[in-house]
C-alpha cells in the first residue's frame, strides 16, 4: 500500500482542506518571518543614522589654569610594602587661572602632604588603578583643604614609577 492507497482512504474534499489549511499556514508563517525581517533591519539602519550627532561641538580648553609640581623623585613607601620608593610627577588642575599664585605659594605644603599620603601607603595599594584613584583623590581633598574654598579641581599623574 503506498501513498495514494492512503489518500484512496479519505474523501477528496477532507484532502483538498487540509491541503489548503497548511498552504495558509506557510503563508502565513513566511509573512511573519518576512516581517520580522524588515523590522530588524530597518531598526538597524536607524540605530546607525540617530547615534551620529548632527553638530560636533568643540570645547576650548584652557591650559592657564594648569600648574605642574616639581617631580618627587623616590618618596619612601610604607615599609611593609614589596616595593619601598615611588617617583612621581604631578599636574594640578585649577578652577582658575588666578588661583595659580595662591598655590604656588603653599607649594611646599603640597609637596608635603604628598609625600606623607605617599608614605602612608603601601605598594600593593598603589601597584592598581584603584589604587593610584584613591591616592589621586585623597591628594586632592586634602590639597583643597589647605585653602578657604575649593581649589583644585583635578590631579594628573603624568609620571608614575614604583621600585
Amino acid at each position: 500500500m503506498g501513498i495514494k492507497g492512503l489518500f484512496k482512504k479519505f474523501p477528496k474534499k477532507l484532502i483538498t482542506k487540509k491541503i489548503i489549511v497548511i498552504a495558509a499556514m506557510v503563508f502565513i508563517i513566511l509573512s511573519i518571518a518576512i516581517i520580522v525581517v524588515i523590522f530588524f533591519l530597518k531598526s538597524d539602519d536607524n540605530a546607525d543614522v540617530d547615534s551620529q550627532p548632527d553638530v560636533i561641538k568643540f570645547t576650548k580648553v584652557d591650559y592657564k589654569n594648569i600648574l605642574t609640581l616639581k617631580p618627587f623623585i623616590w618618596i619612601a613607601l610604607n615599609k611593609d610594602s614589596y616595593m619601598h620608593k615611588v617617583s612621581i610627577d604631578i599636574t594640578l588642575e585649577l578652577v582658575s587661572n588666578d588661583k595659580i599664585k595662591i598655590v604656588t605659594a603653599r607649594q611646599s605644603d603640597i609637596r608635603n602632604i604628598v609625600r606623607k599620603i605617599a608614605g602612608e601607603m603601601r605598594w600593593m595599594e598603589l601597584r592598581n588603578p584603584e589604587g593610584k584613584i584613591k591616592f589621586k583623590y585623597i591628594l586632592i581633598r586634602k590639597i583643597n583643604s589647605l585653602f578657604p574654598d575649593i581649589i583644585v579641581r583635578n590631579l594628573y599623574l603624568t609620571h608614575f614609577i614604583m621600585r
